[in-house]
């Protein structure tokens, strides 16, 4: 049996704003259950999940040898961590109507070696999807590289509302239960779910007080600063910071689309704070959660554990389209559009 499937790849790599048109370009192929060889897999894509990092991934500016992974290249398939069912198996390990989770990308069918499905997927996939990476993200970002603990009086934390951000305001709260979480958000119905969600502040960056609110609500400085977007809202932060405070460079969102880059790739609004780093003997340390892999299963374990206890709840934003209209998740995503981890559930 033979199917038809349609794939996303990149077409030209984004310098400044990314335009969809003149980023991607899809291509039709076909897959043959004959093709399949022993230990391989053909897999039809159910889920997929939506990530800043892949913004990165295709940068113009991606720099290969300070990152952990190749960057994806004009004529590659776009990549993403995927939900996937399998169709057809030559692994006894696999039996068809299984849910994996792999990177299939943007694409409906695929085949892959088996040793590419890291999970079998037993709970519905957007669950699965909604405390898989971005949840362990959170974990070792906070826990481990901002070693926040019970005695921090404030933590604050930017993009509060999405997937990263969202666990890390529970974890803070429900699980450290840290005096105040402040989370950042932009709009007002984000910084309302943000209080059902252990934030006992939740300010809106566009409003027009922003940071004249951002201090009166840091009276008593902040701990730790969970960034997960960079810009002006870090410059904000890093003026607020406790002698001593920590802040854990996660995401910096708000400069991936920037435009009116140098020529060497740097944004130019840097951080325009940084003598408050000095000043206030702040330290600032970036991470990737694959430096921890030798600590996930740990990491899931608890978050299993906190999950069933109560004191974390999944929260998912699920959109469904066609494969066809798959690249807008990237567009919706950048602007914020999603509350919780964006999942892109694909249409047959």
């Amino acid at each position: 049996m033979s199917y038809t499937t349609k794939q996303w790849l990149l077409k030209e790599s984004p310098r400044d704003f990314l335009e969809l048109d003149k980023t991607f370009e899809m291509v039709t192929k076909g897959v043959s259950v004959q093709d399949l060889k022993d230990g391989e897999l053909l897999v039809k894509t159910t889920h997929l999940s939506n990530d800043p990092a892949q913004r990165v991934w295709i940068s113009k500016y991606f720099e290969e040898e300070r990152s952990y992974r190749k960057p994806i290249m004009p004529g590659e398939l776009m990549e993403a961590i995927c939900v996937g069912e399998v169709i057809e198996s030559k692994d006894p390990k696999f039996q068809k109507g299984d849910l994996i989770q792999a990177d299939l990308g943007w694409t409906q069918y695929s085949i892959i070696p088996s040793s590419k499905a890291l999970f079998k997927v037993t709970v519905p996939p957007a669950d699965w999807l909604s405390l898989g990476h971005t949840a362990l993200t959170a974990y070792f970002g906070l826990l481990r590289v901002g070693a926040a603990t019970s005695n921090d009086k404030t933590i604050v934390i930017s993009g509060a509302a999405g997937a990263t951000g969202i666990i890390a305001c529970q974890i803070a709260k429900n699980v450290l239960g840290v005096e105040k979480v402040i989370g950042i958000a932009g709009t007002d119905e984000k910084c309302a779910i943000l209080k059902e969600y252990g934030c006992d502040i939740a300010l809106n960056y566009k409003s027009s007080s922003f940071k004249e609110d951002f201090v009166k609500a840091t009276p008593d400085w902040i701990d730790v600063y969970f960034d997960n977007v960079g810009g002006e809202i870090l410059d904000t932060a890093l003026r607020r910071m406790k002698d001593f405070g920590r802040v854990i460079a996660c995401g910096a969102i708000s400069t991936y689309d920037v435009t009116g880059q140098s020529d060497n790739g740097l944004n130019k609004i840097s951080p325009q704070a940084w003598t408050q780093i000095i000043l206030s003997k702040v330290r600032v340390e970036g991470f990737i959660i694959f430096q921890f892999e030798d600590q996930w299963l740990k990491g899931i374990e608890d978050i299993q554990n906190w999950v069933i206890e109560g004191k974390i709840k999944p929260l998912k934003h699920v959109w469904e389209a066609t494969i066809e209209g798959t690249p807008e998740g990237m567009i919706k995503l950048s602007k914020g559009e999603n509350i919780g981890k964006l999942i892109t559930q694909l249409i047959y």
